[in-house]
């Protein structure tokens, strides 16, 4: 049956949130990026976007805003085909990462 509370976008957007998280947390080696929180995972309507959110303000790590992006962007294609990997779906999005508003000092 057919659950009424979630809708497939939403069960994908946590996938997608969840499957990141592990990914950053055992496969980038990347120092910058040591113990970043992912907030939430939002899909664009047509599911060829997902736009992750995450905290710049982290107590495992003193890197700033600006370190944390350029790692981002550094990692970014793996962090894509690590995705790819763990999920069995037709397309992988592309990943846009943005830091969460209300956390920002």
């Amino acid at each position: 049956m057919k659950s009424l509370d979630f809708s497939r976008s939403d069960r994908l957007q946590d996938l997608i949130k969840r499957e990141l998280s592990i990914i950053l947390r055992d496969k980038v080696k990347d120092p910058r990026l040591h113990g970043l929180t992912l907030t939430r995972a939002e899909l664009s309507p047509d599911k060829k976007k997902a736009y992750v959110y995450f905290s710049p303000i982290n107590s495992f790590n003193n890197s700033s805003l600006e370190e944390i992006e350029t790692g981002i962007l550094k990692a970014k294609g793996y962090i894509r085909s690590a995705l790819s990997s763990s999920l069995s779906l037709k397309y992988t999005p592309d990943l846009i990462f943005y830091p969460e508003e209300n956390n920002l000092i």
